[in-house]
């Protein structure tokens, strides 16, 4: 919920940087709420529409005319329904504890985690009205540029729904699959296996990027921390810095100073509560993730943009990222951090 507030926002200033429209990328890959977000941005719907739309206001024109959405209720508000008992996947754990390095840790607790009650049909019901009644082809479908992140809950290894190797399913069944957060959700079926959200393997996943011809990424990631290199280290970096490589190229940094900044974040850092100490010590290990995923990219020469929350954008987020009473201010507040962060 907060992550797609984020990444509205986020988007708008891309658009608005770029003079381009996101929607026309030569691919759109997605996980979770960026799933849905790219999705619609595939179907023709335009950030600032996208931003207008999560402000209540009506949309006129386009795809999202005449759409209602109501984004703080849809699934579920602020906490989950009570699981169903049981281990989530029983085969996946016990592949896990047989071979703990082949898979990241998320993934694995994700194998423990009871099959959920909520419901994401009304976010496949939005974007299946998004793209007719028949809900469109698959992902990647007619040269579409979409594709959908989801895990395989058996395998617990990634699917990206539009690939050649992916199976062939309609557009808002990959998007609901992609959403299926363990725990919270029911595992989504589709062509006889059981998916679950793609964020289960990485909030990113930039590095599927990665052999596709691209010579410029943006990774919009509303799980990850954008932080500044420490003051006075910057300004030694010479040109590199200046061109954008390590510097411009996201500000969430990519370089030795930034995770030395992370590590003094994390130092005084002091959450409170058990749920805002798990989803520090989280967003710790997505930046970390994130930066090197995007390492892989630079290293096959492709430009990497990255734009993650601030200090500030947290501050109004809050612990909770399906807290619905905070929608609107972290669409505001990504709104105005994101544009600041193009501009430096």
């Amino acid at each position: 919920m907060l992550g797609a507030a984020w990444t509205v926002g986020a988007l708008c200033a891309v658009e608005e940087a770029t003079g381009r429209q996101p929607g026309g990328a030569d691919v759109l890959l997605g996980t979770s709420a960026g799933a849905i977000l790219a999705a619609m941005l595939a179907g023709g719907v335009r950030p600032e529409q996208l931003r207008d739309h999560q402000r209540g206001l009506p949309i006129t024109e386009g795809p999202l005319s005449g759409t209602a959405f109501d984004y703080d209720t849809a699934v579920g508000g602020a906490l989950p329904p009570r699981p169903r008992a049981g281990i989530g996947s029983p085969g996946l754990l016990r592949d896990a504890v047989r071979h703990p390095r082949e898979y990241p840790l998320l993934t694995m607790v994700s194998a423990i985690a009871p099959h959920g009650r909520g419901s994401l049909a009304p976010v496949g019901e939005l974007v299946r009205g998004l793209l007719g009644d028949g809900g469109g082809p698959e992902p990647g479908g007619g040269g579409s540029p979409l594709r959908v992140v989801a895990v395989d809950y058996r395998s617990g290894r990634r699917v990206v729904f539009g690939d050649p190797d992916a199976p062939a399913v309609p557009v808002p069944d990959a998007v609901m699959a992609s959403c299926a957060i363990p725990g919270w959700f029911a595992p989504v079926r589709l062509d006889g296996s059981a998916y679950v959200d793609g964020g289960c393997w990485s909030a990113t996943n930039a590095d599927l990027m990665l052999g596709r011809g691209l010579d410029e990424v943006y990774v919009l990631a509303p799980m990850a921390l954008r932080l500044d290199p420490r003051p006075g280290r910057a300004g030694r970096r010479g040109r590199e810095d200046r061109d954008g490589q390590d510097g411009r190229e996201g500000r969430l940094g990519g370089g030795r100073d930034t995770l030395a900044a992370l590590r003094e974040w994390r130092a005084r850092d002091r959450p409170r509560g058990v749920l805002a100490q798990l989803v520090s010590r989280y967003r710790h290990a997505v930046t970390r993730q994130l930066l090197r995923e995007a390492a892989q990219l630079r290293a096959e020469g492709v430009r990497v943009r990255l734009l993650a929350p601030t200090l500030a954008d947290l501050a109004v987020m809050g612990p909770n990222m399906m807290d619905p009473a905070r929608r609107g201010a972290v669409l505001e507040s990504a709104l105005r951090t994101s544009r600041e962060a193009l501009r430096a």
